[in-house]
């Protein structure tokens, strides 16, 4: 139930279950669309689980933290996990992890070609003109691995939002929310009880649902939850403190993510072995060091970048910072990266592959902010220049866009080169 200290002025007006009807009748045709991709994903997997998925199942989403959450609770089960997440970085099959190992590339083309295409090919027959999506193929083959490998507890994370995510179609035996910040305001709203009506809308009758979120969004979160008979567990200060970590040590978001981990672990299993140091945030563009003075970490939106600025100054006291920056899907880029102007010496905008923003147009509109930033289009190129330019003392941070970092560092050409045109063939499909 919401406590005394979660109750606001006006809160007695926010009816989720209300204002979310309304929202789907303003906006039927997209919700339609929504509900007919889930009923495709309920069949494929009915069609393949008809007695259900044997794996226990946990459903992940928020702003932030989602990615490290995960990691945690993959190091801390003491069962065998799974996970499926995104985005990737530089390869597809870091979506896909079994025992905190990366799936191999002859697992994932195994799957595809003997099960899931020929799938495919019924389904097509079945519902002309339609085909299962880039998320729901997705899904189908991270649910198969789980499957093949005997994965106990498979974790899995939402791209954005939640409630209208084709995860919904799967039995989950918990659902978590990291936290509520500023993100895809065309989609999930502007305001931040928009976000929680979204992200909270998880929760499911009878399941706990863990949350990190804090206010003014975590009353809203909680509402939200208890509408749809969700239990609700927020983490609470004493066990962040638990966890004894210094904040001089790691920053505050990354403690809270572990903490919120160890929470849902333990409600599982209360005697688990959660000592310091059994679980590490280890993911690829998360606070990446690339060289001993250059930093890589997708952060793309106003929050993520705020706690990237933490860190590094928590990590680097008392050094000098140069960015080399992307930015993709018509975000703003002096609210973007506000945060991080505070510490910069210089920036570099570049491309951001097919989703990018220009990034001449870009230097430009940050130039209103900051006085030493030039456009340089090419991530690669840009980076080596950078590379040249740095002096000692100075730290190199690439962030703005995990499409960046990509072209920017990806060692495979041929990865690096499929990431970049993502899409082609729709351009091509539309235009024929």
């Amino acid at each position: 139930m919401i406590g005394n200290q979660l109750q606001k002025p006006g809160l007695e007006l926010f009816e989720p279950a209300y204002l979310v009807t309304l929202d789907e009748i303003f906006h039927s045709p997209w919700v339609a669309g929504k509900r007919q991709r889930m009923f495709f994903l309920r069949e494929a997997v009915s069609h393949f689980w008809p007695n259900g998925h044997p794996s226990r199942l946990i459903h992940v989403t928020g702003t932030n933290g989602k990615g490290s959450v995960i990691h945690y609770l993959e190091q801390g089960f003491p069962a065998k996990t799974g996970s499926w997440t995104g985005p990737h970085v530089f390869d597809y099959a870091e979506r896909f992890h079994i025992g905190c190992k990366i799936v191999s590339h002859e697992e994932i083309t195994g799957i595809y070609r003997e099960t899931l295409l020929p799938y495919q090919d019924h389904f097509i027959k079945k519902y002309p003109g339609n085909a299962l999506s880039f998320a729901e193929l997705g899904i189908l083959l991270a649910l198969h691995l789980f499957e093949k490998y005997g994965v106990e507890w498979g974790i899995m994370e939402v791209g954005a939002g939640g409630r209208y995510t084709p995860l919904m179609v799967l039995d989950m035996a918990a659902c978590i929310l990291t936290n509520i910040g500023e993100d895809h305001p065309q989609t999930l709203g502007t305001e931040p009880w928009q976000r929680a009506l979204e992200k909270a809308g998880i929760a499911r009758p009878g399941i706990p649902f863990f949350t990190a979120a804090e206010e003014p969004t975590l009353a809203y979160v909680c509402k939200t939850a208890e509408t749809e008979d969700a239990p609700v567990h927020i983490l609470q200060q004493y066990e962040i403190d638990a966890l004894d970590i210094p904040p001089s040590k790691e920053p505050g978001f990354k403690i809270r993510n572990l903490a919120l981990a160890c929470k849902v672990i333990r409600y599982f299993y209360p005697d688990a072995d959660l000592s310091p140091g059994k679980m590490a945030s280890h993911l690829p563009a998360r606070f990446w060091l690339v060289e001993p003075n250059i930093i890589a970490d997708m952060a793309h939106n106003v929050n993520k970048i705020s706690k990237l600025v933490e860190q590094l100054k928590i990590t680097y006291p008392g050094k000098k910072f140069r960015f080399l920056l992307g930015l993709s899907r018509s975000r703003d880029v002096r609210e973007v990266f506000a945060p991080l102007l505070e510490i910069a010496e210089h920036i570099v905008m570049t491309g951001a592959s097919y989703a990018g923003l220009p990034p001449a147009e870009l230097a430009v509109l940050l130039g209103k902010d900051f006085a030493s930033v030039e456009a340089i289009p090419i991530p690669a190129e840009a980076m080596e220049i950078e590379k040249k330019r740095l002096k000692p003392g100075e730290i190199l941070v690439l962030t703005g866009s995990a499409y960046m970092i990509d072209q920017a560092l990806n060692p495979n050409p041929y990865l690096k080169h499929l990431n970049a045109t993502f899409g082609r063939r729709f351009t091509t499909m539309n235009s024929s």
